[in-house]
């Protein structure tokens, strides 16, 4: 029995690993990736046209100079989707089955929700604690502003970073490695929209965005222990991102004021939850394997 477990276990890793002739076209979409975000990022635009968006007692207003970061954030995952589709029609096809892969393991998803949650609350109550300040309620907009924004950046970024470009590195290098190469990668595209978005003085700059490239870097390795644990669940990664992103914001405009310790805090958090990982989970991304005949049920 164990040796047919390892035999299907051998055929699946030679199936998922097409990669072998070389990582070539992976480190050419990476480029190409950063290129057309940048490009569009870097795009000048018009700064005080505004696009609205008005749904029940909702109004949701845009400025355009904003819009093409979303844009550019979305590009990545389009261009996986066909990078994928001239390759390989399997390999599109997988991408898609991650996608569509709702079902898996509950805890996956609480975690997805709980960790960003519990991350951000902590932070707050360490601000207000032992950062005395004055501050005021965010308003709920931004919360909803940041789920609106889950069929966009969060679900586009994944389908790049996580469905695409972790499961080629994998077929390369360990799940802890890829995603620390991923994370570098992943970290240093984001610079150009940071610097785009975040309105601070010249002497914070530098400090606000090592202190983020870190946080990408310890979430690289959250979202890759997520993904593979949960057999490489899309949307369980998606949940993550979307409310990661929306707590976030949620929780930094209580405190404008000490900007640079909400993202701080968060970073330190998430730092120590990827380290607890990459000691305890020299993880294997699950398998969804077969059983072996006179086993089924």
């Amino acid at each position: 029995m164990e040796a047919e477990v390892r035999h299907l276990t051998g055929e699946h890793m030679r199936e998922s690993r097409p990669a072998a002739k070389g990582l070539l076209p992976l480190w050419t979409f990476l480029c190409l990736s950063a290129a057309l975000s940048w490009t569009v990022w870097f795009w000048p635009v018009p700064k005080h046209t505004f696009v609205y968006l008005s749904w029940l007692e909702w109004r949701i207003e845009w400025q355009l100079a904003n819009l093409k970061f979303v844009i550019g954030t979305c590009l990545p995952g389009m261009l996986a989707l066909v990078w994928a589709l001239i390759e390989r029609k399997q390999q599109f096809r997988a991408m898609l089955s991650s996608l569509t892969r709702w079902r898996t393991s509950l805890r996956w998803y609480i975690l997805a929700v709980g960790i960003p949650c519990c991350v951000f609350v902590t932070s707050l109550v360490v601000v207000l604690l032992f950062f005395p300040t004055r501050h005021t309620p965010a308003p709920a907009s931004i919360l909803f502003r940041g789920l609106l924004n889950l069929p966009l950046a969060p679900l586009w970024e994944e389908i790049a970073w996580r469905a695409f470009a972790l499961r080629k590195l994998q077929s390369r290098y360990s799940p802890l490695a890829s995603a620390q190469i991923l994370g570098v990668y992943w970290a240093v595209w984001h610079i150009p929209l940071w610097m785009g978005t975040i309105t601070l003085t010249g002497d914070l700059v530098p400090p606000v965005l090592l202190i983020s490239c870190v946080n990408v870097f310890a979430l690289s390795v959250i979202l890759a222990f997520l993904f593979d644990r949960s057999a490489q669940s899309l949307p369980v990664v998606i949940l993550f991102h979307t409310i990661a992103n929306a707590v976030q914001n949620q929780v930094a405009a209580v405190v404008p004021d000490r900007y640079i310790h909400m993202i701080a805090i968060p970073a330190v958090l998430f730092v120590c939850l990827a380290i607890g990982l990459a000691e305890w989970g020299r993880w294997t991304p699950g398998l969804s394997l077969p059983e072996p005949k006179g086993q089924q049920q």
